[in-house]
């Protein structure tokens, strides 16, 4: 056995886990929402870690796992871990896991380039995604996103002008011509057409 997988009462059994070398991948704080769980406690990853065991966080919510640097920062509070240790629950220690660490997990010379700069400690909920690279490209960028955003506001509200200064409509079925009904219709639903 490699990794043992949610693990969620691995503190229960760590020396055998390290005993026997596999790793361990869990989640940070969650319990008693079955019966397999009712022990589980949120101090369950940096108790393993400190019996020797190479453990990860991981999550099967697709949203938490878009912040697992916040589920890192859960094994300071539930543990008394250095920051440096718990960011490694969502780096290097998946990656050795996954035995992908010779291409991802941390920033070393001829790896993949995958990493993202915060604008503060990735460990606070303070913090925002500044910039992400993937394979060495960066794929995400803080002041181009509002740069794009401004573009697309600026562009919706000239389609919106258009529509109401022009004398087109369209019947809706009730017999009734509406300038909202044309907007809708060329411009397709918009989160804001509500305000109309």
């Amino acid at each position: 056995i490699g990794t043992f997988q949610h693990v969620l009462e691995g503190y229960k059994v760590a020396d055998a886990i390290k005993e026997h070398g596999a790793g361990a991948s869990t989640f940070t704080d969650w319990w008693a929402y079955k019966f397999e769980v009712y022990d589980a406690i949120p101090y369950n990853g940096a108790m393993m870690h400190k019996r020797g065991v190479l453990t990860s966080f991981n999550s099967d919510s697709n949203e938490l796992a878009r912040r697992m640097n916040l589920e890192a920062a859960k094994a300071i509070k539930y543990g008394g871990l250095d920051p440096e240790e718990a960011l490694n629950f969502v780096t290097i220690n998946p990656a050795i896991q996954l035995q992908i660490d010779h291409r991802v997990g941390s920033i070393e010379k001829n790896k993949d380039a995958d990493f993202v700069i915060w604008s503060d400690n990735p460990l606070s909920t303070y913090s925002k995604c500044e910039q992400t690279w993937i394979d060495g490209k960066k794929y995400f960028d803080i002041e181009d996103d509002e740069k794009l955003r401004n573009r697309d506001v600026e562009s919706f509200n000239a389609l919106v002008q258009k529509a109401l200064n022009s004398d087109e409509a369209i019947d809706k079925g009730d017999g009734k011509k509406n300038k909202l009904h044309y907007l809708k219709h060329s411009c397709g639903t918009h989160p804001y057409e509500d305000e109309f």
